[in-house]
């Protein structure tokens, strides 16, 4: 328990406004002498302000003649907590109890660019702020485990949390396939309450790449892949073939992509398809189970060339039937997916410089395909301008639903939403570059993607124990440093040079690789020289 700093409580009339040291999940408690039959309120700014829909958590207390004190033990969440308190009530102490999901902030970002530190920081927040005891996609208007928006907050639990949130992820994978009902169809979110629809967007990126497999290859889990695969094949088994290799549009309860404008439904539902494809057939072959796997090998390949045949016109994909504006987040999941062969890259960039439609949710893919496209410095630069008034707005911990408050958010607009925090998984992944390679982290990649980014930091706390790496990128020099941890091997990729050095020997000049010791060599590919290492702490210097 503790008590609010005195400089951060402020009276107007009957109403003692307390401020938390950040958005956090709080139960508060009162000491103080009252007369009897007095009413109390308490309540956040979240209730008076921000709820992203109507007023809705507060606590009532009514008094008994003389000393009393109370914890509401039903908590609640904001920046402040505010008190009404009958005329003539003696206050002794106002103090709050701080309560979460038992992990510990494990994982750390740091980097030349203080905006990106910040944004960083205020996902965390919003991701710590929405666990408890399920994902949930605002911790106000209804605490609802919304799947689409678990499978962001999970990517970013991995770069972010201690291996002891990693059972609130496997928690919510059981949960939507315990869910589903006889017929395949499986409910967004869950569990059900009042809300027994189906959003096949968000339940298709549950079951694939992004969802199921990425908890895999996270943890090594195999128990529950093996729990969830009949379920997730069920459900897949739902959608029907179009007869030209692609898939109808199925409808669902919820025809929901996204929030905002310009949505291109059919071809968006279409690559969230394939990616669950992508999935499933990894979960397949990782379960031994050779006959689906090859299923679905094989209609991943029908898939692709009837996708580009159908939807790409040149300059974009694009459904011919669609009459919006071009979809920034269709050319993300084509890139992201692999539908995308790097001969589009150029023009998939010249949508992204004129098109701003996506979502903070669906932003997350824009941010890593124009990584994955090898462009750095535009998906900085794009992911600055879209985040800057929630990043640098002083008012908050976290990031909103929206791209701003009232009018300017979506659904409600909550200021607590962490579907928007799909940028410090990206930063951890592709700037630092740190991601697993097979399931459990037993190989790995640290592959930075600096551009013009000059020092970079990242501890990521895996399974297998925390990997921390560095970069420094100045002056025509870079520097990387890595330490991983036993039971690994790792592949480190460094951006190509004439001369690179590993612990202060030289590994590779003019192109070829020279006796590199502990290292082994790796090839080079995409312009990037790379070295096969096993534990322990590795130093690579380079000059252009």
């Amino acid at each position: 328990m503790k008590e609010f700093p005195k400089t951060s409580i402020v009276a107007t009339g009957d109403t003692i406004v307390c401020d938390l040291p950040y958005n956090a999940q709080v139960t508060p408690y009162f000491d103080i002498e009252a007369a009897a039959g007095g009413h109390i309120s308490i309540f956040t700014d979240n209730y008076l302000s921000f709820s992203g829909g109507e007023a809705n958590l507060r606590a009532e207390y009514l008094t008994k003649e003389g000393p009393q004190a109370y914890e509401h033990l039903l908590w609640m969440n904001g920046h402040k907590v505010y008190y009404v308190f009958p005329k003539g009530t003696k206050i002794k102490s106002l103090k709050f109890r701080e309560t979460g999901y038992d992990t510990q902030f494990s994982g750390s970002f740091s980097c030349s660019d203080p905006f990106f530190n910040k944004l960083r920081d205020k996902a965390l927040r919003t991701l710590y702020v929405t666990m408890r005891d399920n994902f949930m996609d605002c911790p106000e208007r209804e605490r609802g485990q919304w799947t689409g928006d678990a499978v962001n907050e999970a990517g970013e639990v991995f770069y972010a949390m201690s291996p002891s949130a990693h059972l609130l992820i496997r928690k919510w994978l059981h949960e939507i396939i315990a869910w589903q009902q006889p017929d395949g169809k499986i409910y967004a979110p869950v569990p059900a309450g009042n809300w027994f629809d189906e959003l096949p967007c968000q339940v298709l990126a549950t079951l694939g790449y992004y969802g199921i497999w990425t908890y895999y290859l996270n943890t090594g889990d195999k128990t529950t892949i093996a729990d969830l695969y009949d379920g997730a094949k069920k459900y897949l088994q739902l959608w029907e073939p179009d007869g030209q290799g692609l898939m109808q549009f199925r409808r669902g309860d919820w025809t929901w992509g996204d929030w905002g404008d310009n949505r291109d439904m059919l071809c968006m539902y279409n690559l969230w398809y394939y990616i669950a494809l992508d999935g499933m057939e990894r979960m397949a072959r990782e379960l031994g189970k050779p006959a689906d796997a090859a299923m679905f090998a094989a209609a991943r390949a029908r898939f692709h060339p009837a996708f580009n045949a159908r939807f790409w016109n040149g300059k974009s994909y694009r459904d011919p039937a669609y009459k919006g504006k071009t979809d920034d987040r269709t050319q993300a999941l084509a890139v992201v997916s692999g539908i995308a062969g790097p001969e589009k890259y150029p023009a998939i960039m010249q949508v992204f410089a004129a098109e701003r439609h996506a979502s903070p949710y669906m932003e997350k893919y824009v941010f890593e395909a124009m990584f994955r496209m090898g462009r750095p410095d535009e998906a900085l630069a794009r992911h600055k301008e879209r985040f800057s008034e929630m990043v640098n707005d002083p008012r908050f911990t976290t990031l909103f639903e929206g791209w701003g408050i009232g009018p300017k958010g979506f659904g409600g607009g909550t200021v607590n939403h962490a579907w928007s925090g799909g940028g410090l998984t990206v930063l951890g992944q592709f700037l630092c570059g740190v991601e697993p390679l097979s399931p459990g982290y037993d190989t790995l990649r640290i592959m930075p993607r600096p551009g013009k980014m000059e020092e970079a930091a990242a501890t990521v706390p895996s399974v297998k124990g925390p990997i921390r790496t560095a970069f420094v990128n100045r002056n025509g020099r870079f520097s990387l440093d890595a330490e991983t941890p036993g039971g690994t091997t790792t592949v480190i990729a460094v951006p190509s040079a004439k001369k690179i050095k590993m612990n202060g020997k030289v590994v590779f000049a003019n192109g070829n690789f020279t006796k590199p010791g502990a290292a082994k060599p790796f090839g080079t590919e995409g312009g990037y020289v790379r070295f096969l290492v096993g534990p322990g702490k590795w130093r690579f210097e380079s000059e252009k």
